[in-house]
């Protein structure tokens, strides 16, 4: 049995390779019923955050995402939050 993580990290990835894990990070965490989940992706380019921006837009069990507050990771990490 394994546990879902409330956080995932895609530091350092490209965007083809954060897709999947970001993808299997959400799955796994609205299975463990978990109220959120925390992504990293840094400040860098941008182009993490707006992968993972866009994945959540579309997805339709979170039901709101932004970032999270600067003593947190602020701009370079994105909590979203899943409907009930």
């Amino acid at each position: 049995m394994t546990t879902a993580a409330t956080e995932v990290s895609l530091i350092g990835l490209r965007v083809a390779d954060a897709e999947p894990l970001l993808a299997r990070a959400l799955d796994d965490a609205v299975l463990a019923d978990l109220p959120y989940l925390r992504v990293i992706h840094g400040k860098g380019t941008g182009a993490l955050r707006q992968l993972v921006h866009d994945v959540l837009a579309r997805d339709t069990r979170v039901k709101r995402f932004g970032f999270a507050p600067a003593n947190q990771g602020g701009h370079g990490v994105t909590v979203a939050e899943f409907a009930a």
